[in-house]
């Protein structure tokens, strides 16, 4: 049940913030036009993926009958979402890559058409096809990103500046959003471990195909291979005295996947049981707290970071307030929650656990006075002393953003209305042949 509950937590969390995100970004008159761009799909993506968390948690727990397929289709459709909208971030944000109008039409218009193609698989019955090119996310956002940071980041001294600086780090922040739990994923690349080669992503089922899998395997080896890049850029800038928070995150990520690996090449490790929890093994628990956090919890939150340190946000005296009950709300949240969640695997008596949680609640909210009020009066740029040429200037209107969250809309709806169809229609108990 961890697991799930987890999934619930991420939902809370990704669902009040893109609601209230996307309040204060509709707001904010100042934003250029790929800042414009990013700030509204960053909002609506987390929206709908945490939706989709709930979707996942349902699937997991319900086991009435075959509502399940209902969870697991609404589950999957809404990955489409994320898939799309973040490689419609990577090319506009922090350094735009289509430049023109034209460009943006035409980039973003290939991004429709294969969620098109995709839904017109799902709709024709074939779900899990090749045509999705699921995994070539992590191909295309790490190639943008990953150049966009080491561009910026192996500037040498004379053009190095604050500006340079941010640019990378938010290339590599997004990095970390997408692909964290992959870097997780190293050490079993690197000593070819069966369980990372030999993917099989329904288990036996033959749901997918090998090339399916193949396409979705090449994303994560594109992604760890980014992540090796970083590793070997942030020590290199480290030693020459240029160090960057990255390098920790980076290091961090990776030891949690050695740990995990030698869990999994150990078997006795791995799988011994809790005594009081027969329910979890120590490989259990540690995916539950490293990959699970990643994806439910983590993410949020370095959305929100992003937010509000590089002025998406137009933080002023009238909406100050709001926007500080928006970070508080998620430091609470995430925080007990997190509590809860070890509560589960470890036991803690109920009056220790409150009390811990009242500390921990209380750092959070104490570190949050402190952060949010330098991230809202000195937001970090992006553009100050940079070549103008990197950033072309045209204006999308307020018009097309609004479209942008009425399709939104009206995709979430359409997913649902096709997920019911999935269920009544026992499509993927057909897939299977249990029906």
């Amino acid at each position: 049940m961890a697991v799930e509950n987890l999934l619930f937590i991420g939902a809370i969390l990704s669902v009040t913030l893109g609601c209230l995100a996307l309040r204060f970004v509709r707001r904010n008159e100042k934003l250029e036009w790929n800042e414009k761009l990013a700030a509204h799909l960053i909002c609506l993506m987390f929206i709908v993926k945490g939706l989709q968390n709930a979707a996942g948690g349902y699937s997991n727990t319900d086991d009435s009958q075959s509502v399940w397929q209902f969870w697991k289709a609404l589950m999957h459709f809404l990955d489409f979402y994320f898939d799309i909208s973040i490689v419609m971030i990577a090319l506009v944000y922090p350094v735009p890559i289509l430049r023109t109008p034209r460009q943006l039409k035409i980039g973003y218009g290939i991004m429709v058409g294969l969620m098109i193609v995709r839904l017109l698989m799902v709709m024709l019955g074939r779900p899990n096809t090749v045509l999705e090119l699921f995994g070539m996310m992590y191909v295309v956002c790490g190639l943008i990103w990953g150049s966009v940071y080491i561009k910026f980041r192996m500037l040498d001294g004379t053009q190095q500046n604050k500006s340079t600086q941010n640019i990378a780090f938010v290339s590599a922040l997004f990095l970390t959003l997408l692909l964290g739990h992959i870097w997780m994923y190293t050490p079993d690349m690197l000593f070819l471990s069966e369980t990372f080669y030999f993917i099989d992503l329904w288990s036996g089922t033959d749901m997918t195909s090998t090339m399916f899998d193949y396409i979705w395997q090449l994303g994560h080896v594109f992604g760890i291979a980014v992540g090796l890049a970083i590793l070997y850029v942030e020590i290199k800038q480290a030693i020459n005295g240029q160090a960057s928070p990255m390098l920790y995150i980076i290091i961090a990520y990776m030891l949690s996947g050695m740990l995990r690996y030698l869990m999994t090449s150990f078997n006795s490790l791995g799988e011994v049981g809790l005594a009081w929890n027969d329910d979890f093994t120590l490989l259990g628990i540690w995916n539950l707290l490293t990959a699970g956090i990643h994806f439910t919890m983590v993410r949020p939150l370095i959305a929100m970071y992003i937010l509000l340190r590089y002025g998406l946000f137009d933080i002023n005296e009238n909406n100050r307030d709001m926007a500080r009950l928006m970070t508080v709300m998620l430091i609470v949240v995430a925080t007990s929650a997190l509590l809860e969640l070890i509560q589960t695997v470890i036991p803690i008596n109920q009056m220790l656990s409150a009390a811990l949680m009242g500390i921990l609640i209380a750092f959070g909210v104490g570190w949050e006075e402190r952060s949010f009020d330098t991230m809202a009066s000195e937001p970090a740029s992006l553009r100050e002393d940079i070549d103008k040429d990197w950033f072309p200037t045209f204006d999308i209107p307020q018009l097309y953003m609004d479209r942008l969250i009425m399709v939104s809309a009206v995709y979430v709806v359409l997913m649902f209305f096709l997920s019911f169809i999935y269920w009544q229609m026992n499509i993927y108990e057909k897939m299977l042949g249990v029906v």
